[in-house]
């Protein structure tokens, strides 16, 4: 049974589809399906924009195809009904004080490269796909910025225009576009709330979440959401400056 399912893949589960298995994991499993990237997962795991949750993920086999027909999902020894709830991350209206975000900064290479770039191009051309894995650590920062960025009114075409020319994972460039649309893991979502309303017991309780998201993915992806949220007061300027007029240069 399907329990929810993030905006990226719920219009998926709506209609027929045709695609295949492109890899297995221990606590999900990544479909391409009609072209668009989206991942069954096991219960317990955070909902996503890309994220189908299972009451059990299914035994699925890289390679395997798998249809579907509006109301059930298949493949060839296994089949999982829904479409289930559409579920959307949120994002706070304004930031006030946002000294608890530095909670999130952690040390390291791939964050002071971040740090130093002077806009989401360069940060973008910087650190978009460093790093191992299936999201490599340079995206999930650059997914962070990109949903702070997102939230403080950044135009979502220049931010879906950044990530195109980002060279990484399949699965890490549908996190990354989906970030330029302002959604990422439920966690994400918490933190930002929490931090826009200065309640630190919140904060820190997603901020451990976050952590727990792959060996590093989590983290990088806080610590990308700490760097942008320490910009906000030049991205609400420059975001201003632009919807004024063309000819300046937008920096964050």
């Amino acid at each position: 049974m399907i329990i929810d399912a993030g905006l990226g893949a719920a219009g998926l589960l709506r209609r027929p589809v045709t695609g295949r298995v492109v890899s297995v994991h221990r606590r999900a499993a990544y479909l391409r399906l009609d072209g668009e990237l989206v991942a069954l997962v096991a219960p317990g795991v955070d909902a996503g924009p890309i994220h189908v949750r299972c009451a059990a993920l299914p035994p699925c086999r890289v390679g395997e195809a798998v249809t579907g027909d509006g109301t059930r999902l298949a493949g060839e020894r296994w089949a999982v009904r829904g479409p289930g709830a559409v579920w959307r991350g949120t994002l706070p209206r304004a930031f006030g004080d946002t000294a608890l975000a530095r909670d999130a900064l952690v040390p390291g290479e791939m964050i002071g490269t971040a740090a130093r770039a002077g806009s989401l191009e360069e940060l973008a051309a910087a650190v978009g796909g460093r790093g191992p894995g299936l999201t490599p650590a340079g995206d999930d920062v650059l997914a962070g910025v990109l949903l702070v960025a997102r939230a403080a009114g950044v135009g979502e075409e220049r931010l879906r225009s950044l990530t195109d020319t980002v060279r990484t994972t399949e699965v890490a460039r549908a996190f990354l576009t989906w970030a330029a649309r302002g959604q990422s893991v439920a966690p994400a979502h918490v933190w930002l709330h929490a931090v826009a309303a200065g309640d630190r017991t919140a904060a820190t309780r997603a901020l451990t979440r976050l952590h727990r998201l792959g060996a590093d993915s989590g983290r990088h992806l806080a610590a990308g959401m700490a760097l942008g949220l320490g910009q906000l007061p030049r991205v609400v300027s420059q975001t201003a400056r632009a919807a004024a007029g063309p000819g300046l240069r937008q920096r964050v």
